[in-house]
């Protein structure tokens, strides 16, 4: 079950989706996020780079397939009190994912986050970004396509990009079924379906390196992988 990537469709991924199911599907997202390392990751990463890097005071981020932009908002509010401003321009296919991210944004009064409804495969943005990332997003992809959006995303990102996923393993599954268990079954079937199209950090690798050899991925804390494919030669990976 839990040998190779599954394959499949999320009931959320539907252009008919129920909206209350999306809403409900973001929320609960958004704990996993929370409990589940997914924060974490985005935090630890963005610290070591500016930690690092002296000429990026106010770096820009893609977030791809951001949803209602929780990890920004999180990580804008952790950016503002520690003095540095990340500028978020969040990408998401669905519109209603777009117009929930939107009124978080609205609600928050943040004017460092966008939220642009685009299909990344042919988004095209008018400026370069400092770095991209994907959290519980790069999952929705087959290999293929994940070459071919990290072939696409060369062109406009400087640095690196950050893949801040799911670990496919038992443990993961049975702690999505227990949590999940009071919600929507279309829910339930999302997040256990997510988990087994998720990576393990060695096939993770394995694909990150046909765009930079040295790409890492590491099992993180709980439930997460987290890769990194660097763009920029001189940078160090941490």
């Amino acid at each position: 079950m839990f040998n190779e990537r599954a394959r499949g469709s999320e009931f959320l991924d539907r252009p008919d989706a129920d909206p209350r199911l999306v809403e409900q599907g973001y929320k609960f997202m958004k704990v996993v996020n929370r409990i589940g390392g997914g924060i974490r990751v985005v935090r630890k990463f963005l610290e070591q780079e500016l930690s690092q890097s002296a000429d990026v005071a106010g770096p820009t981020v893609l977030d791809i397939g951001a949803g209602d932009c929780d990890i920004p908002l999180a990580i804008t509010r952790w950016a503002d009190t520690h003095g540095y401003e990340v500028r978020f321009t969040c990408l998401d296919h669905d519109p209603k994912a777009v117009e929930l991210a939107q009124d978080r944004i609205a609600r928050c009064h943040c004017r460092t986050i966008q939220a642009v409804q685009a299909d990344v495969f042919t988004y095209r943005p008018a400026d370069k970004f400092d770095y991209a990332m994907g959290s519980m997003t790069f999952h929705h992809f087959t290999d293929d396509e994940i070459d071919t959006l990290l072939a696409h995303l060369r062109g406009f990102v400087r640095k690196a990009v950050l893949i801040n996923d799911l670990h496919r393993c038992l443990a993961n599954y049975i702690a999505c079924f227990l949590l999940a268990l009071p919600l929507d079954r279309e829910i339930r079937h999302d997040g256990l379906l997510s988990i087994r199209r998720g990576f393990k950090p060695h096939e993770l690798a394995r694909r990150l390196a046909r765009h930079d050899p040295n790409a890492v991925a590491r099992r993180m804390w709980f439930c997460r992988v987290a890769g990194v494919v660097r763009f920029d030669r001189e940078a160090h990976v941490g």
